[in-house]
This record gives C-alpha cells, sequence and structure tokens, in this order.
C-alpha cells in the first residue's frame, strides 16, 4: 500500500461522501471560495496521547503527526471545505479524521441517521458492507460501517458522524485484514467530539 494510494483511497471517500450527503436536498451555496489552510499551532498533543484539534473541535489517539490538509469540494450544495488529518503508521494500515460544515438548511428537520445512511452508502459504493451500527458519539448520532473493498483487499472501520451542522468521517484502513479490536478501540472508540452540544430546556 503505497502512500499515495493511501491518499486516493481517501480523496475519493471524501468526495463521494460530499456529493451523497448533499444530494439529500436541493440548496443553493451558501460558501466563500477558502483558500487551503496550512497546518498551524492550534492544534497539539496533550499528555494523555490525545490530538487535539481546536478548530475541528476533536481529539482522538494518533500515534504519531497527521499530515493535515483541505481542500474545497464541490457539491450539490455548493463547495465545501473538507479538512482532512491523515497519519500512516505502515504500508499497511493508515488511519483518517476529515470533516466539513454544510448549510444548516440541509441539516435541519431531516432524519440524522438518513442522512448518514446516504453519505455511508456513498462513500462505500464500490465496497462491500458486512457490519452497521447505529450509535451515538458524545450524543451526537452516528453510523459505524466494516467493509472490504474486494477488488483492492483493503478493510475499512468507518465512522460517519453528525455534530450540528459538521460532518465527522473517522476510518481506519487496513490491507488483507481487519484492524484489532484493541486497535479499534484505541482510535476509533476514543474519538472524542469537543464542541458543546445544544441543550433544550423546558419550561
Amino acid at each position: 500500500m503505497k502512500k499515495n494510494f493511501i491518499y486516493v483511497v481517501f480523496l475519493s471517500f471524501l468526495a463521494v461522501f460530499t456529493f451523497s450527503m448533499s444530494s439529500c436536498g436541493n440548496l443553493k451555496s451558501d460558501s466563500d471560495d477558502t483558500e487551503v489552510a496550512d497546518n498551524d499551532d492550534v492544534d497539539e498533543a496533550e499528555a494523555d496521547d490525545f490530538y487535539v484539534s481546536k478548530d475541528g473541535k476533536f481529539k482522538v489517539k494518533f500515534h504519531g503527526t497527521p499530515e493535515v490538509t483541505s481542500q474545497m469540494v464541490q457539491t450539490e450544495a455548493g463547495e465545501i471545505e473538507m479538512f482532512t488529518y491523515i497519519y500512516e503508521k505502515s504500508a499497511t494500515e493508515a488511519y483518517m479524521v476529515a470533516y466539513g460544515d454544510y448549510p444548516s438548511s440541509l441539516i435541519d428537520g431531516a432524519d440524522p441517521y438518513e442522512l448518514l445512511e446516504a453519505s455511508r452508502d456513498g462513500a462505500l459504493e464500490t465496497s462491500k458492507i458486512e457490519e452497521n451500527k447505529n450509535m451515538k458519539v458524545d450524543g451526537f448520532p452516528a453510523i459505524r460501517t466494516k467493509a472490504i473493498n474486494v477488488a483492492e483487499n483493503y478493510y475499512y472501520v468507518y465512522e460517519v458522524i453528525l455534530a450540528k451542522n459538521r460532518l465527522y468521517q473517522v476510518m481506519i484502513v487496513r490491507d488483507g485484514d481487519y484492524p484489532s479490536e484493541d486497535v479499534v478501540a484505541d482510535f476509533v472508540d476514543d474519538f472524542q467530539i469537543t464542541m458543546k452540544k445544544k441543550v433544550t430546556t423546558q419550561q
């Protein structure tokens, strides 16, 4: 598994994912062109081994320094800026977190799991889905999927999360077999969203 192919795999997930998500609604673009962001000092490692993204509002256990990039991805809702954090542990195993913010009008009033299912199906359209699990991550709706790209022999553990109008993707890709339960627990299970969840009060 060469490094450049790792990036092709992840970027193809991003492109199909964002298109599928926006296809759930018919919207006009309300986004501006944004230059690709450089790595800056908003991300830092904590003493407990978590990698913290202040702008991304998440923390996760990358066991090394991820490469951070952003790109504008064209969708039916307009251009969405997608931020990706990729750490390649070896030639056969890599880790990714990605997120993008969508127009709130696309999210408001929609069934979050239907949006997540559409996004998952688009991202994994060339893969064989073996397992799905609806869940919550820090109170936000999420779906975790295990899938195989049979043609390339790549195994995915893929989680998509809807936090307000922000969509997160958390993924491990491994050549030849799924990552162990311990590896999934250490990276995917320990992924945390640090934004505050909206609290509703009853009167």
